[in-house]
């Protein structure tokens, strides 16, 4: 069996993409816009707490005063929650980005790599079996790719994301140590390295690691690139002479 190119830019590479685009327009226009009030929602939560207090005193000895702070200090509460859970978001959407594009690949491997009866066989639908596959039939090396050092990259966010602290974690600690730092503790510098990283305990609850919107798209772009890479290689491929 030899991979159609053409096919394979047309059901893979191309439609792969659109689907890629449509998730990240999911998460920048449906799900974070949701968040565009968080401020508005928190001075709400300040008033309709600080008329509550108000209400649970007898009024003779009622003072606004003595429930300013505590009404703020919900709001404040409420304002933390809520930037966790869309930190949590924003981790969550970059774990599923890899987890759509390694699904997908593995499609591909599994209908246009692998022999028939093979796509039953557990042992052989696995990274290295394709990349060992596209090597030997197509003289396509994927570990050339300018994308794959980012889509690694991506890779450890996922299995961080999911699994917290782990090799994956180490891993990319060593290799984006930024990812683990409070974007308000950054601030203009680049140099991090008086920071001291914590333990990662609860990424899909905001906390611990924070993916930015800068970095959901620049992994976006990379799974995006990694199709037209190995198109390009199909491309390059000459069937052999019948």
């Amino acid at each position: 069996m030899v991979v159609d190119k053409y096919h394979f830019r047309l059901m893979y590479a191309t439609d792969f993409k659109k689907t890629v685009d449509y998730y990240a327009r999911t998460l920048e226009e449906k799900v974070l816009i949701a968040f565009e009030n968080v401020s508005e929602e928190a001075n709400q939560v300040e008033q309709r707490t600080f008329e509550r207090l108000g209400q649970s005193v007898d009024p003779e000895w009622y003072d606004p005063a003595d429930y300013v702070e505590a009404a703020r200090d919900a709001a404040i509460d409420f304002y933390i929650m809520v930037d966790g859970i869309k930190r949590g978001l924003l981790n969550l959407f970059s774990a599923g980005l890899y987890h759509l594009f390694e699904q997908w690949f593995f499609k591909f491997h599994r209908r246009e790599l692998l022999y028939l009866g093979e796509d039953g066989k557990p042992n052989l639908i696995n990274w290295k079996e394709a990349k060992d596959r596209l090597r030997d039939n197509y003289g396509i090396d994927v570990e050339s790719f300018s994308s794959t050092g980012k889509i690694n990259e991506l890779r450890l966010v996922a299995n961080t994301v999911k699994h917290a602290d782990g090799s994956s974690c180490s891993e990319l600690k060593k290799i984006r140590p930024d990812l683990f730092v409070q974007p308000d503790l950054k601030g203009d510098r680049p140099d991090i390295g008086f920071v001291t990283i914590r333990e990662v305990f609860t990424p899909l609850a905001g906390e611990d690691v924070y993916i930015g919107i800068e970095d959901f798209k620049k992994y976006v772009e990379a799974v995006k690139e990694f199709w037209d890479e190995l198109a390009a290689a199909f491309d390059k491929f000459e069937y052999p002479k019948t």
